[in-house]
């Protein structure tokens, strides 16, 4: 199950496969459940990525400990 503040990284199934980002929103929509990833770039800021939980498009690497607002977790 994947968490907010979870560390992820894009598989084969998305276009950003290989970048790592942190789960910063989850949100239940229906039968599904959407993500909303971080993708630190550095010099640039977030870019913010959504992701359907049925398009298995990301893997949990891990928990971030640093996180703005302090770790959380649902």
């Amino acid at each position: 199950m994947i968490k907010k503040n979870d560390v992820v990284q894009f598989n084969e199934n998305h276009k950003w496969t290989g970048c790592l980002g942190i789960v910063k929103e989850k949100k239940k929509c229906g039968d599904d459940t959407r993500y909303m990833i971080g993708l630190p770039i550095p010099q640039q800021g977030t870019a913010y990525i959504f992701v359907m939980e049925s398009d298995n498009a990301i893997e949990v690497i891990g928990q971030a400990v640093f996180v703005e607002g302090g770790a959380e977790s649902e």
